[in-house]
């Protein structure tokens, strides 16, 4: 009788185990993906800001007038919408 309990003891122990293992995994894969979408989003950050520092130089090669430090500054905090 002793061996039965403890076979059985150790087959709900085998049991959790594997649900927990599952819901881990579970987890896991919707961490990558968060983590992925937040890739997604910091890469188009990165793009929009770095096209952003360039429109001042390219202000400047098309009109001869340098905007500057300042202007990539406004820009930048208007999101590259210029005021009209």
């Amino acid at each position: 009788m002793m061996s039965t309990e403890r076979l059985n003891e150790s087959s709900d122990r085998i049991k959790e185990s594997r649900r927990t293992m599952m819901e881990t995994e579970e987890l896991g894969v919707s961490i990558l993906q968060d983590l992925h979408q937040q890739r997604q989003s910091l890469l188009h950050a990165n793009d929009t800001v770095f096209l952003l520092l360039k429109v001042p130089y390219r202000l400047h090669l098309l009109t001869g007038k340098f905007e500057g430090k300042d202007e990539r500054k406004r820009l930048m905090r208007k999101g590259g919408r210029k005021n009209k």
